[in-house]
């Protein structure tokens, strides 16, 4: 026994072994170090050098001997654990140990438990931990079990962790599309959470009903004894606050820049101190309630904008509806009296009226096809595009929608190919006929020069229909949007820039009613091919071939518009006013024509800006007189080319638009335009207009002629312009007589008094504006 002393068992020289050396062993059950046996010391030199924690049980008391790794298990029961019996030392848990060791010493079998909870009363509460441990028997010389190797891990912060981890799993995938409301997303968020009571044995959520404080919305365990004030006070001010000694936190519920939804009340475990893990863990989970908050928020708005936006389109649907068949009643009374004109009487009336009947008669056509077209959006958008199936010879269809259009190609100069093969199949004629005739006519009105192909054929269970062009194409960027409804591509130019956005859509709507499809592939400056495809169903019969005359009139009409003007020739009439006139639909070009030559004005007609421009600057013009609409460039660049060049600045500029409203007025007024007509117009009321400027115009070159042209000239000549239309507008509105009138007025005063007429349109002014009558 010499020689073994404590020194020598517990040579260490951490704390743990030093406390060991300084025990009295002798009041132990184990007595004196030097008395220990064999086994003893041997299984004491194997547990104090382990970094591992390890606690050796000798003797029927279970008599305690740790190494250093293990004192951190104790917490305060260290060093009272030193020598200390296991049954005292772990009171609070021994009878969940007892068993265990009881196994180890009684039978001498070896025991492992894993992730064993005990509540542990080691920092002056009762803590919750998680153990994996091992109880292996120690063997005395004579075989009897001494003792009890105890190797020990705490996996505490393992187990905690994948359990919280797991709560927060669950409210990261509350599915908000069935959370109705926020109170919803709450009571949703507030049901996941009571699965983790051992965390959070309380929780209670509360929002914020309109400018009221917030209220319970869901709660579990006793969350929602929570004071109001509190609650209060933390949704005011966004600022977190603890109840009690570590045992209720109230926490904001963040929306952002918005303020707060409202509050989360969280009971926190009495088990557990409340440390930074425990912290970031419930900053998480509310983190994790205000975001399903929010998102439901997000989805309420979202999914109310939805139904306001499907309301929205309902009424327009309704609307396209009514106002469609509105408008088929005051046209089939325009159409009626137009066509019998036409047939009957087309001999005995003059060759001006004549033209204008037919024109008024093709224009009452292209209304027609707008509003039915607008019908068939209408009907396309409410799914009320009902087919009506026949068996149909597809390509004669084909083939006489083509011929409608070969002389308008010929016209324009382009070569139409009709490449059409195939049988019979099951069609709707009606829309395989607008189909046919939309690409027809999109295909002529953007092709300038080259080739518009037809082709049709039959492959396997379908029909496929293209129509390809060498026109101006599409850029690649716009290719996936030409379909979607009253989408115009920017920058391409076609014979028109009349046109709605709803051909094309309705093509795709009609091709999709048909149960097929359309495509396009395009390239710029070389062409478009446009691709319907749709299922060739039905069993073989005698086809029923449908006329397409009435209903290709309309698209023909709209055709006969595109025509460009002839050479810009002076009309018969007086050279003594020049009219240039500048509008890109030939009805309504050689309606104003007529119009203004009867007023004995010599007109030019052109029909885009750069044949204008470059007119006008060939010879130049007393008025021009400019649809806002144009192929290219519009009528505001016009303008702003006209007002740019020192020749033609002066020239007076009258914009015609079919925009209504102050707006396009103002636009049109602020780039410098003289004067804005809104189309339709009284024909009185645009030559008056016309006139006006036009003398103004005269007048201010007279003046200018008078003198050296120098800029105090020119701003008198300017201000006289001014002056005179308002004492010209004064004088229409107190003798309710035209402006031709008002200003042979101004005229005839200025011859009486002898006064020149800018002193007489002063005068008028300053008496209009003092409050005297113009005489």
């Amino acid at each position: 026994m010499v020689g073994w002393s404590a020194r020598r068992l517990f040579p260490g020289d951490d704390a743990t072994s030093a406390a060991h050396r300084a025990h009295d062993w002798a009041s132990t059950p184990l007595g004196p170090v030097e008395s220990w046996p064999v086994e003893l010391r041997a299984a004491i030199r194997t547990v104090m050098p382990s970094r591992v924690p390890m606690l050796l049980w000798w003797g029927p008391r279970l008599v305690q001997i740790f190494n250093h790794a293990y004192t951190p298990v104790l917490g305060g029961k260290y060093p009272r654990a030193i020598g200390q019996p296991g049954a005292e030392c772990w009171a609070e848990v021994w009878d969940e140990l007892e068993p265990l060791a009881r196994q180890a010493m009684d039978e001498g079998v070896s025991t492992y438990s894993e992730n064993q909870l005990l509540f542990l009363h080691r920092h002056g509460y009762h803590e919750e931990t998680y153990w994996t441990f091992s109880y292996s028997p120690v063997l005395a010389e004579d075989g009897a079990v001494a003792g009890i190797f105890v190797a020990t891990t705490d996996v505490t912060a393992r187990v905690l962790g994948e359990r919280r981890l797991e709560t927060l799993r669950q409210l990261g995938t509350l599915s908000i599309a069935e959370a109705d409301t926020a109170a919803d997303a709450c009571r949703a968020a507030v049901k996941v959470l009571a699965g983790s009571a051992a965390d959070l044995p309380r929780v209670a959520a509360y929002l914020r009903t309109g400018e009221e404080g917030p209220v319970l919305v869901a709660s579990t365990g006793s969350g929602a004894d929570t004071p109001a004030a509190v609650v209060d006070r933390v949704s005011a001010t966004g600022r977190a606050e603890m109840l009690g000694r570590d045992e209720t936190l109230v926490l904001p519920l963040a929306a952002g820049a918005r303020g707060t939804h409202g509050a989360l009340v969280v009971g926190l475990s009495p088990f557990r101190r409340f440390d930074q893990l425990y912290a970031s863990f419930v900053d998480l989970v509310t983190a994790g309630v205000a975001t399903a908050v929010d998102d439901t928020v997000a989805y309420e708005a979202e999914r109310a904008r939805a139904t306001a936006l499907a309301e929205l389109d309902a009424a327009k649907t309704r609307f396209f509806q009514n106002i469609s068949h509105e408008f088929r009643t005051p046209l089939t009374l325009l159409l009626a009296p137009l066509s019998t004109l036409l047939e009957d009487y087309a001999e005995v009336l003059p060759a001006d009226q004549r033209e204008a009947v037919s024109a008024a008669h093709r224009a009452a056509l292209r209304l027609r096809r707008l509003v039915d077209t607008l019908l068939d959006v209408a009907r396309a958008e409410a799914d009320h595009l009902h087919l009506r199936l026949e068996p149909t010879d597809v390509a004669a269809l084909t083939a006489d929608c083509a011929a409608m259009f070969r002389a308008t190609a010929e016209a324009f100069g382009l070569e139409l190919v009709v490449d059409v093969a195939g049988g019979t199949v099951w069609l709707d004629q009606e829309m395989w006929a607008r189909i046919v005739l939309n690409l027809l006519s999109n295909a002529v009105k953007f092709t300038p020069e080259g080739t518009v192909a037809v082709t049709v054929r039959i492959t396997g269970d379908s029909c496929v229909l293209t129509v390809a062009d060498t026109g101006v194409g599409i850029p690649e960027a716009e290719q996936g949007r030409v379909f979607q409804r009253f989408h115009q591509v920017d920058g391409v130019t076609g014979r028109s820039r009349e046109g709605a956005g709803i051909g094309l859509s309705l093509v795709a709507d009609l091709a999709a009613a048909l149960g097929g499809t359309v495509s396009v592939r395009s390239t710029p400056g070389r062409g478009s091919t446009f691709t319907v495809t749709v299922p060739k169903s039905g069993a073989e019969a005698a086809a029923r071939r449908m006329t397409v005359d009435d209903l290709g009139a309309s698209f023909l009409g709209e055709t006969r518009q595109w025509a460009p003007p002839a050479a810009a020739e002076p009309v018969a009439g007086s050279a003594r006013r020049r009219v240039l006139l500048v509008e890109d639909n030939a009805d309504m070009r050689d309606y104003l024509t007529r119009l203004l030559s009867a007023q004995r004005w010599q007109v030019d007609g052109v029909g885009d800006a750069e044949a204008a421009l470059e007119h006008a600057r060939a010879v130049r013009p007393d008025l021009v007189l400019s649809d806002v609409m144009l192929p290219g460039r519009d009528g505001l660049a016009l303008l702003g080319e006209l007002r740019s060049d020192p020749v033609l600045a002066r020239v007076p500029v009258v914009l015609l638009t079919a925009r209504a409203g102050t707006e396009s007025a103002i636009e049109g007024l602020r780039n410098g335009a003289d004067d804005y007509v809104v189309k339709p117009f009284h024909p009185a009321e645009l030559i008056a207009r016309a006139r006006v400027h036009l003398e103004l115009s005269s007048f201010r070159e007279a003046l200018l002629a008078e003198g050296e042209r120098e800029a105090s000239t020119l701003r008198e000549a300017l201000a006289s312009r001014s002056t005179t239309s308002q004492a010209v507008g004064i004088l229409m509105a107190l003798h309710r007589c035209d402006a031709d009138t008002a200003f042979r007025r101004i005229t005839a005063m200025s011859q009486r008094r002898n006064v020149k007429a800018r002193d007489i349109a002063a005068e008028l002014v300053a008496r209009f504006v003092a409050g005297l009558p113009g005489r």
